[in-house]
C-alpha cells in the first residue's frame, strides 16, 4: 500500500517522512525545489502478529508494510486555486491515500508561507487544489461525453448519459466543497469511478504536526480537528515531528524511556501508521501469517 505524504511548504513533512519511516530526507529546502519524491517503507505494528510469532515460533513472519512518499509541493501559487499539475499530480494520482502534514506549531525560524499558523486555512486550501485537480478532470470528461453524444447509437448512448449524470453530481458537489469520498454513491458507481484516480476520493489522513510545547495538548487538538474532519474515509491524528525523527535515532531503550519521561504513552508514529493503514479498510492482521 501506498500513501502519499502532502503538506503545504513549510508544514515539517519531510520531518514527519523522515519520523514515520526512519529516513534522513534533506528539510527545508526540499519542498520547494525537489522534483522526485522521498520514499521509504516502513513496517505496521501489529500486537497480534506479535503474539502469534511468538507462540508458533515460524522461521519467517512478514509484517505488512506501507510505502510513504514525500511529494514536494510548489511553494509558489498553492492555495490559490490553480489546482496541481506536473510531477506532483501524477505522482499523487498513483497512491492509495493521503496523508496530509498540517503546521500547528509555532516556530520564528521557520515563517509560514502565509505568515501566521493557521491549520484550519491550510487544510482548506489543500482541500481546493485536490478538488480543483478533480474538477478539470470532470470537465474534460463532460466535453468529450458531449462530443461523444452525438452521433452514438440509442444503446451507447444511454451509457454515456448516465456517465454524464454522474459525474455531473459529482462536480455539483465538489463545487459545494464535499469531496468525493464523502459522496454518496452505491458500489457500482465508485467501480466506474476507479480509472479517473480523483484525488478528493482518496481516504485521507490528516496529520497534526505539533510543536513539543503542545504535546500535553494532543488529545484535546484531535479531538476538535477530529468533531469536524474525522468520517468513513478520513482519520485525524496529533504528533510532534521534530520529536518523532530525534527519537528514531535513540536506540528502543533509550526512546521507552524518553516517552515515559515525556509522559507521550503509545509512539505518535506507530499510531500514525496504524491508522493510515485502516483508511483502507485495512487491518495489520490481514498481512501474510507467519510461515512455519
Amino acid at each position: 500500500m501506498e500513501i502519499g505524504i502532502v503538506g503545504l511548504p513549510k508544514s515539517g513533512k519531510t520531518t514527519v517522512f523522515n519520523a514515520l519511516t526512519r529516513g534522513e530526507a534533506e528539510t527545508g529546502a526540499y519542498s520547494s525545489s525537489a522534483v522526485e519524491p522521498n520514499i521509504g517503507v516502513v513496517k505496521v505494528p501489529d500486537l497480534g502478529l506479535d503474539k502469534l510469532t511468538e507462540l508458533l515460533k515460524p522461521k519467517r513472519t512478514v509484517p505488512a508494510e506501507v510505502t510513504y512518499i514525500d511529494i514536494a509541493v510548489p511553494a509558489q501559487g498553492f492555495g490559490k486555486g490553480a489546482g496541481p499539475g506536473g510531477q506532483f499530480l501524477s505522482h499523487l494520482s498513483n497512491v492509495d491515500a493521503l496523508a496530509h502534514v498540517v503546521r500547528t506549531f509555532e516556530d520564528e525560524r521557520v515563517p509560514h508561507i502565509e505568515g501566521s499558523v493557521d491549520p484550519e486555512r491550510d487544510i482548506s486550501a489543500m482541500n481546493l487544489e485536490l478538488a480543483f485537480s478533480d474538477l478539470g478532470i470532470i470537465d474534460r470528461r463532460l466535453e468529450r461525453l458531449k462530443d461523444s453524444l452525438k452521433g452514438a447509437k440509442q444503446q451507447e448512448k444511454d451509457m454515456l448519459l448516465k456517465e454524464q449524470d454522474l459525474l455531473t453530481r459529482l462536480k455539483t458537489s465538489l463545487e459545494d466543497d464535499t469531496p468525493v469520498r464523502e459522496q454518496e454513491l452505491s458500489e457500482q458507481e465508485h467501480k466506474e469511478l476507479d480509472n479517473f484516480q480523483f484525488l478528493t476520493a482518496k481516504p485521507m489522513l490528516l496529520l497534526l504536526n505539533i510543536g513539543e510545547d503542545q504535546i500535553p495538548e494532543a488529545g484535546r487538538l484531535e479531538d476538535r480537528f477530529g468533531s469536524r474532519y474525522r468520517g468513513a474515509n478520513c482519520d485525524v491524528a496529533a504528533l510532534c515531528g521534530q520529536v518523532e525523527m530525534e527519537l528514531t535515532q535513540l536506540s528502543d531503550d533509550e526512546a521507552r524511556e524518553f516517552r515515559d519521561s515525556m509522559r507521550l504513552g503509545e509512539s505518535g508514529l506507530d499510531r500514525a501508521i496504524r491508522l493510515s493503514y485502516g483508511l483502507l479498510g485495512l487491518s495489520p492482521s490481514s498481512a501474510p501469517p507467519p510461515t512455519k
